[in-house]
């Protein structure tokens, strides 16, 4: 395939045809492309041409100063000598995955994207490359060879994704309009969030401190009982409980990165282990996923979150129970059923339960559940009650796929 300009991938481009994303969105893909390569350590070869795009430079600036990463960048009067249409662009290839990320704004704020992840058609864009900026590197490009070359499935996965995360931004962009019709009321309440905000971390501060506390008398413990058995569970739930607390920081922050799911919730059993025995209850692990197939980009402290939730409210709810966790693959997701044959939820409550500040405990805060649904959406997941009835309860979350 012989290409002359840039601009005539978008032409027949059937990933992304006939949509328009806003510089948000292109922010986020741009980072999305390039993070990975700071954290994998190994040999990457990155061409570069960026505009407009404030708030990745420290990012950049990291990826300079990686030993193992040839970065390539070009400027805007270079490219203007070849291409009447200004296209920003991405092209990397690395041992782990390469990729093209082509751009081009068609009017303001409103972005065409060109997008293929371990494809061959990353070498295409290479060569177009190549014949525009003169450049002479087909020995180091084609010598990183990552270890999948064509994936439509992922392609498409990132096509869902954007499409979910622009209908958000516009969204968002909507509600501030909505907010700046009720301004200063917003103000008020701006302040008082932040009074709340304060107040919050003020106490999540207090309560780190008798952790550190908490954490050392279990180590003397452990020490002269010798007893690991006993105290790793005790340990394992102070640092669970000092992430939790870590959140008040970067309530919204979300590290995504590639995760063995299995093991996330092996982890969890095993610290719920001994809490589940007071009621006589068991889990029953049951994976269903295809061998070698257990992987999801998810952020595995949220993750962690999310199942020991559900665990501690299956126990709850039930005992001298079998408590089921499924791992099984439904499409290009990884299904997460929670299953339990305890108490069923009241039809009334089963509309509510993912409402903040809803409970149908005595002692509950109503903040668990809607916490849970919030943080599997901020993973481009889903979170649902699928059933509850006399016999049984299923929760079930669903994660892309890596």
């Amino acid at each position: 395939m012989k290409t002359k300009s840039l601009n005539q991938f978008f032409k027949n481009n059937e990933l992304f045809n006939n949509r328009s994303y806003s510089k948000t969105v292109v922010k986020s893909l741009i980072r999305s492309v390039l993070e990975p390569i700071t954290t994998q350590n190994s040999k990457a070869l990155v061409y570069m041409r960026l505009k407009n795009m404030e708030g990745i430079e420290s990012l950049i600036k990291r990826i300079e100063y990686l030993p193992d990463v040839a970065l390539n960048q070009f400027g805007d009067f270079e490219f203007s000598k070849f291409d009447s249409e200004e296209v920003g662009f991405i092209v990397l290839t690395s041992q782990r995955y390469n990729c093209a990320l082509l751009f081009k704004e068609i009017e303001d704020n409103k972005y065409e994207i060109y997008l293929k992840l371990n494809s061959k058609l990353v070498s295409d864009v290479y060569e177009t490359l190549k014949s525009i900026f003169l450049i002479d590197d087909d020995e180091e490009f084609y010598s990183h060879k990552p270890e999948r070359r064509e994936n439509t499935t992922m392609n498409n996965a990132v096509e869902n994704i954007l499409k979910y995360f622009e209908d958000t931004v516009e969204e968002s962009e909507c509600n501030l309009k909505i907010q700046e019709t009720y301004k200063n009321v917003n103000l008020v309440n701006k302040d008082l969030r932040n009074e709340v905000y304060q107040n919050v971390k003020a106490i999540a501060h207090e309560i780190k401190n008798q952790l550190s506390i908490l954490d050392i008398y279990t180590r003397i413990f452990e020490k002269k009982t010798q007893t690991p058995e006993i105290v790793q569970p005790i340990r394992k739930s102070v640092e669970v409980i000092k992430k939790q607390l870590e959140q008040f920081k970067n309530i919204d922050v979300v590290n995504l990165c590639e995760r063995n799911v299995k093991e996330i919730i092996q982890e969890s059993i095993k610290m719920y282990s001994s809490v589940l025995k007071e009621k006589n209850n068991k889990i029953i692990l049951i994976d269903e996923m295809p061998e070698h197939v257990a992987n999801a980009f998810v952020d595995e402290d949220k993750l962690s979150i999310v199942i020991n939730n559900v665990i501690k409210n299956a126990n709850d709810s039930t005992k001298n129970d079998e408590i089921l966790i499924k791992l099984a693959q439904v499409q290009d997701k990884i299904k997460i059923s929670f299953i339990n044959h305890g108490q069923k939820i009241k039809q009334q409550d089963q509309e509510k339960i993912f409402s903040s500040g809803y409970t149908t405990k005595k002692d509950g805060w109503g903040v668990g559940l809607s916490v849970c649904k919030k943080f599997i959406g901020s993973q481009f997941g889903s979170f649902e009650l699928e059933k509850s009835d006399n016999k049984e309860t299923i929760f079930s979350l669903k994660l892309p796929l890596a």
